[in-house]
């Protein structure tokens, strides 16, 4: 499991605590919280606590997403190799029926499509998370009735009475 960044480009980082990293590990290796908390010798509280925290979530999700066929580079290999394949077979039986292979390129078609739209709500929702600081400023002239505004352009004149 060490092989394996949780990151998906070097520039990225997960920032993690040593015990938190163990935690996590140790989760993955064996999803089962009271399993975990006996071969850590920690409280399951602390283990549900731990697992809970939006970094250990997030370098949980990446591992996850990054092993075997839930990585989507490879699930793209295994769909481009199960093509060639079928186009391969097709070209020595020479009686492949062309509905086979359209199936399974409407299929490869549709799981690159929904992998797209995936990654488009993802990004809306961190341009969205991007906006929440916000500063508004109100300016209340009321068209230059006030003592306020009236002292400013005196002091601007240099008409005030010292």
């Amino acid at each position: 499991m060490s092989d394996n960044l949780p990151v998906n480009t070097p520039a990225e980082y997960i920032a993690i605590s040593p015990e938190a990293l163990q935690v996590a590990n140790a989760y993955l290796q064996n999803p089962d919280l009271a399993k975990v908390a006996e071969d850590l010798d920690i409280p399951k509280e602390l283990v549900s606590d731990i697992l809970d925290r939006k970094e250990v979530r997030a370098y949980i999700n990446n591992v996850f997403f990054s092993l075997g066929f839930n990585n989507r580079f490879q699930m793209r290999d295994l769909m481009d190799t199960i093509i060639k394949k079928k186009l391969q077979e097709m070209d020595e039986s020479d009686t492949g029926s062309t509905k086979d292979i359209t199936e399974i390129l409407a299929l490869s078609h549709k799981m690159t499509i929904e992998l797209l739209d995936k990654e488009i709500a993802l990004e809306k929702i961190r341009t969205a998370n991007s906006l929440k600081n916000q500063v508004n400023v109100q300016i209340n002239d009321n068209a230059g009735n006030s003592k306020y505004s009236s002292l400013i352009e005196q002091l601007i004149k240099g008409t005030i009475d010292a």
